[in-house]
């Protein structure tokens, strides 16, 4: 019996791997970096908030001064400015190899026919889907054509849809939709595309909003995170397309 056909690794096992993770600075996006720099790779994080910034350069400063960490201003929202810090990126590492992007916004509790303030829709769409579509799109543009990871953030809504925020709902199905598109293209080039769908997501701002809420069923940002540091391996060539659920008990 002739053994299985393989596809990996798809890189130098010992090389590091170069990453962009757009909203590092937040709380599923600390956990993202802090697992991508334990595994060893290079990582990358375009920030806007100063003291996001800062939060993560004093949570990881050997990574910092050794340049495994590079913090650059940039706003994840503007094509132009993450095509120039890839450039730099590329001319100082080498191909991307993941791009990620964790950046995101809620906002709910109003339905549709209450909703007056189309402003919002149009916030939530380029915090949650625009966002995803830059960070995909130059993130493949700076990536070698024969390997890469794609991994964006959607939400539970994406799949189980329900009342009174939909205009959030809307962006996070289009994330899904961005990935699965994204992935039919990428069929057999080595690169992948998938999203991973967050419930509640226990941080200390979804704490504070929902002081009564049921902490211990929410989903840590570690956890997930190990699930897209397995998305964004290379044993994962065989993932593409994927919303896969990151729940826990929420």
């Amino acid at each position: 019996m002739s053994a299985a056909p393989t596809r990996g690794p798809l890189l130098d096992p010992n090389a590091s791997r170069n990453c962009l993770v757009a909203g590092g600075g937040g709380a599923l996006g600390r956990a993202v970096v802090a697992e991508l720099l334990d595994r060893g790779d290079r990582v990358c994080v375009p920030w806007i908030v100063r003291e996001e910034a800062e939060e993560l350069r004093t949570a990881h400063p050997d990574a910092v001064d050794d340049g495994r960490l590079r913090l650059s201003e940039a706003n994840a929202t503007d094509p132009d400015e993450i095509a120039a810090l890839l450039d730099v990126l590329r001319a100082d590492w080498g191909p991307l190899w993941l791009a990620c992007s964790t950046v995101g916004g809620y906002a709910g509790g109003t339905p549709v026919a209450e909703l007056d303030d189309l402003t919002e829709v149009d916030r939530l769409l380029t915090l949650n889907l625009k966002t995803a579509f830059v960070v995909a799109r130059e993130g493949l543009r700076h990536m070698r054509e024969d390997a890469g990871r794609v991994v964006l953030v959607g939400a539970r809504q994406a799949v189980r849809p329900g009342g009174g925020d939909a205009p959030y709902t809307a962006a996070k199905s289009g994330v899904l939709a961005l990935t699965e598109s994204l992935a039919a293209e990428l069929k057999r080039t080595g690169r992948t595309a998938n999203c991973v769908l967050p419930g509640m997501i226990d941080t200390a701002a979804n704490r504070a909003a929902m002081p009564d809420g049921r902490h211990d069923r929410w989903t840590p940002p570690a956890a997930i995170a190990k699930v897209i540091a397995w998305l964004a391996s290379d044993d994962a060539w065989v993932v593409s397309g994927a919303g896969i659920p990151v729940y826990g008990d929420s």
